[in-house]
């Protein structure tokens, strides 16, 4: 009786091990066609808007919009390193976004495009940290993020150039009526 125990816990211990050599070789073969590079990022198609010369001293002195400028740059050549590093370092640079916005471009559609960029930037952070995400969904969420940034860039610079329009509004005088 004890020898057909212990051959049932060796015959058990023993195919319990080869199960997970090949559980190993499946996950690295899956990771590795999950895998993001610089050229998947360059098919991505979007409108990339610059910041203009006016809006750029203001954006400059952002140290949340410099922070994020530079994860963005990195994004564009395949390095997540930003959304996979440190948690901490990515949350509080997301809130200081929100919340640091300088007085002279602070309003409603420059809030709303941060709202809209500090989404898809946590979306892009939950995405990539999945094991289970396939390379589209890494990719989509990317795009949406490259995206988010260009429209923060794009209405800041009209924010520059709507205030250097110089309308002149006619004066009404008051007709008296008898």
């Amino acid at each position: 009786m004890k020898f057909i125990y212990s051959f049932f816990v060796l015959i058990t211990l023993m195919s319990c091990n080869s199960k997970s050599e090949t559980g190993t070789q499946v996950e690295t073969q899956v990771s590795d066609r999950s895998s993001i590079t610089k050229e998947d990022i360059a098919k991505l198609k979007y409108v990339d808007y610059s910041v203009d010369a006016k809006a750029k001293t203001t954006l400059d002195s952002w140290q949340a919009y410099s922070d994020i400028s530079r994860a963005i740059s990195q994004v564009k050549i395949a390095d997540l390193s930003f959304f996979t590093s440190d948690e901490e370092i990515f949350m509080s640079t997301v809130k200081e976004l929100g919340t640091t916005i300088p007085i002279k471009i602070n309003s409603d559609p420059i809030q709303a495009r941060v709202l809209a960029l500090t989404t898809k930037m946590y979306k892009l952070e939950e995405t990539i940290n999945l094991k289970t995400s396939d390379k589209k969904e890494k990719l989509s969420s990317i795009k949406d993020v490259l995206q988010a940034f260009s429209y923060l860039t794009l209405q800041v610079n009209k924010k520059y150039e709507k205030e250097a329009q110089n309308i002149i509004k006619p004066v009404f005088d008051e007709i008296e009526m008898e």
